[in-house]
């Protein structure tokens, strides 16, 4: 599997405090499966901006115990980019990172961004000529129950990213994401997802269930779409 939605990076964001929990981390994703693994720390001014050259070294820190420790595994350098007007701006002179340097970017807004945002958001950077995965679709209150509007989104040429965690069950009492995992279920039962991701963030309340995720789409929808989702999207979007 291809992990397109991960915050592996130690002391950047809201993720892994040191290398060892890096590791840790990583090693369960590798464990359910991953073999490639896209770090998209957060940037998101006023609450993450943790200089880019921090990022890069501690991201050159994790890749390299990480990818001598796990056969096989290839982490790759991305980011989960905040939607603010400035982001143009950043995007053009490329400040922040696209993913592997593709065409595509991780496109992130708050859970309460109306429809009409977000719609002009993802047209101004599909303007400069970048592609993109729009973030856990499942947590904008824009897009709830609404078939219409992400259709939308994938035929202007998004693409739509799903977290594990949310294709999973709800629990009877005290879910906290049980209104997320309804809406990713939603989306999946509807064909409306491209890619399904983990947003991993820790071993304790955040980590990969990309697994898990993966056995919920294989039963409800077979194997053919669940490679695409996990696998063959994910490809097409971190090739260079």
């Amino acid at each position: 599997m291809i992990d397109l939605h991960s915050h592996i990076i130690f002391d950047v964001d809201d993720g892994p405090s040191t290398l060892e929990e890096s590791i840790g981390l990583i090693g369960e994703s590798y464990r359910q499966g991953v073999r490639t693994i896209v770090a998209t720390s957060h940037r998101r001014k006023g609450m993450f901006e943790t200089p880019e050259e921090v990022i890069r070294h501690h991201y050159g820190l994790v890749k390299e115990a990480a990818e001598s420790q796990f056969s096989g595994l290839e982490l790759l350098y991305g980011g989960e980019l905040y939607y603010t007007t400035s982001l143009i701006q950043k995007l053009e002179s490329k400040q922040v990172p696209t993913y592997n340097n593709s065409r595509y970017i991780l496109l992130e807004f708050s859970g309460s961004t109306p429809w009409k945002e977000i719609h002009r958001a993802v047209t101004r950077v599909l303007m400069l000529g970048l592609i993109p995965v729009v973030a856990h679709i499942e947590r904008y209150n824009a897009l709830e129950f609404h078939q219409e509007r992400v259709q939308e989104l994938r035929n202007m040429g998004c693409y739509t990213q799903v977290n594990s965690l949310h294709l999973l069950k709800p629990k009877l009492f005290g879910d906290k994401e049980k209104q997320y995992k309804k809406r990713g279920r939603f989306f999946l039962e509807h064909d409306l997802i491209d890619c399904i991701a983990s947003d991993m963030h820790n071993l304790t309340k955040r980590p990969p269930y990309m697994a898990q995720a993966y056995q919920v789409v294989l039963k409800q929808k077979g194997s053919t779409i669940a490679n695409d989702l996990f696998y063959h999207t994910p490809k097409t979007i971190i090739a260079q």
